[in-house]
């Protein structure tokens, strides 16, 4: 997994990058099946430590596996900010109770000191299936609520979201599916005004300071969108909902979920700093380093997790029911349904700084 990972990341990416990356890892701390061990934290503690700053979606209530991931795999060289659980009720919520975090390398990204959940204003909600309206619809908010975060990375500075967007039915012509649109549709839409008032913001006390460029003041109102946004395909308009609002979406990132089959996880950018630029992105899949198929013996006969046993009903497996549920279940429950998702994005601009005072004619 090393080597995978140095030569799909490291090698098509440098340090003068901030190496970004999104991954949902299946209900992290739960109990039960979904328990991690001790191997498999190092695996998801390797991943993460060959990144800068990662978005973690499914985080569950008990914050246990997060801490213990940070403190004993990650170390001190990382920090790390988390949302409060989607709902107060015992796992009947839309959003499972679920938080989202931001897992982050001290030397090479800064906090900057403003963190929030984004709640839509009264009046822009999100309709959804239901009775309140009396059409059967209801004004709702996010069934997850997305979390921003302002950091900053060599010379870029941005406003970081996070989302684990509400799946439901995934029938086409259901109601849930257009809950899911509307979703993306109100964040990429809040997201993209927000910004145009922080840029004007900016550029107005540039003004009032005497600068003789204040549109420069604007570069600082880049937002970054990225997370589980249960998108189906690049032409489907759940993913029409996300550019509708301006964003830009790598074209080379590929299918997140495990069969291979959608692009649910996404990175998705709206910069005002022209100097912004993607180096590369990917799709990076640990099953083809750890917990392989060809795997499926060795955890059967050497290694033997109790789970392995029984089925739900307490009736004995045999051996192929065994290495059928390491297969299906068991890998995915250790590790995630998703692959994680990333980009290596361009934060040094000294290049850029120096060329224009030679442009303008500076000593």
């Amino acid at each position: 997994m090393k080597a995978k990972l140095r030569a799909e990341v490291h090698g098509s990416s440098d340090e003068r990058s901030l190496r970004l990356a999104t991954w949902n890892l299946m209900h992290f701390g739960n109990g039960g099946a979904y328990r991690r061990t001790p191997e498999s934290m190092l695996y998801i503690g390797e991943i993460i430590d060959h990144f800068d700053l990662v978005a973690v979606q499914e985080v569950n209530r008990d914050l246990g596996a997060l801490e213990r991931l940070v403190e004993r795999h990650l170390g001190p060289a990382w920090d790390y900010i988390v949302t409060d659980t989607s709902g107060a009720n015992k796992g009947g919520d839309a959003g499972n109770d679920e938080r989202l975090a931001f897992l982050y390398r001290k030397a090479k990204v800064t906090f900057r000191k403003e963190a929030g959940e984004v709640v839509l204003p009264e009046g822009q909600e999100i309709a959804a299936p239901g009775s309140d309206t009396g059409n059967g619809e209801r004004e709702v908010q996010f069934a997850r609520t997305p979390f921003s975060v302002a950091f900053q990375s060599g010379w870029f500075k941005f406003k970081l979201v996070t989302v684990h967007i509400f799946y439901g039915d995934k029938s086409e012509s259901s109601p849930e599916m257009e809950q899911r649109r509307r979703e993306i549709h109100k964040i990429a839409g809040f997201l993209a005004e927000r910004q145009e008032l922080e840029q004007t913001a900016l550029i107005n006390r540039a003004r009032e300071d005497g600068w003789d460029e204040p549109q420069d003041a604007g570069r600082a109102a880049n937002y970054l969108l990225l997370g589980d946004f249960n998108i189906v395909s690049p032409e489907h308009h759940t993913m029409q909902a996300l550019k509708d609002a301006g964003f830009e979406v790598p074209t080379e990132l590929d299918a997140t979920n495990l069969s291979g089959t959608h692009h649910y996880d996404q990175i998705a950018l709206k910069a005002a700093d022209p100097r912004f630029e993607f180096i590369r992105s990917g799709v990076f899949d640990m099953f083809d380093a750890v917990y392989r198929g060809e795997d499926a013996a060795h955890y059967v006969d050497i290694v033997k997790p109790d789970v392995f046993e029984k089925n739900s009903r307490k009736q004995q497996r045999s051996r192929a029911q065994k290495e059928r549920y390491y297969k299906t279940y068991y890998r995915r429950h250790q590790m995630s349904d998703h692959k994680l998702l990333w980009c290596a994005l361009k934060v040094d601009y000294s290049d850029d700084y120096l060329n224009r005072i030679v442009a303008e004619g500076g000593d």
